[in-house]
């Protein structure tokens, strides 16, 4: 029963308030006992090691030269390995630290994007229409019209 004097400890706003290792242990507990209610803790927990992920990924990945593909790839894979691990009945680090390490694994699987040579573009082409040349020979005398005759 929920006790008015008494708040729970897995109302929102409380799970908000708890700093990451809080909430780790509290993971922990609701694992242990079984709880179901660990989803929720899980929940504010990927939250926060997702935000981690996507900003070390992105300095990762500027440093190892990694593409948009690629970066997105990191983390998609880095977020799935935390989702599992938050599953688990262990104790963990802190979630930025846990995440941190799966970042830094998942970009160390992912291969650089090969460099690309610089393009150059083309040169314009110097286009000169054919009927201007052709009219001016004719015109001179230096090409006779044919009419088809040897089409």
């Amino acid at each position: 029963m929920n006790d008015p004097n008494r708040p729970d400890r897995l109302d929102e706003a409380a799970l908000r308030g708890l700093d990451d290792l809080a909430l780790e242990g509290l993971r922990f507990d609701l694992l242990r006992d079984d709880d179901v209610r660990y989803e929720h803790v899980v929940e504010h927990l990927l939250a926060r090691g997702i935000r981690a992920i996507e900003r070390l990924a992105s300095e990762l990945g500027q440093l190892r030269g990694l593409g948009a593909e690629q970066h997105a790839r990191v983390v998609v894979d880095a977020s799935v390995r935390l989702q599992l691990r938050l599953a688990r009945v262990e104790r963990l680090p802190s979630v930025e630290t846990l995440a941190g390490q799966l970042t830094v694994a998942c970009c160390d699987a992912v291969s650089p994007a090969p460099f690309e040579r610089p393009r150059l573009a083309a040169r314009r082409p110097q286009l000169r229409t054919i009927e201007s040349e052709i009219g001016d020979a004719v015109r001179e005398g230096r090409l006779k019209p044919n009419r088809g005759e040897q089409s």
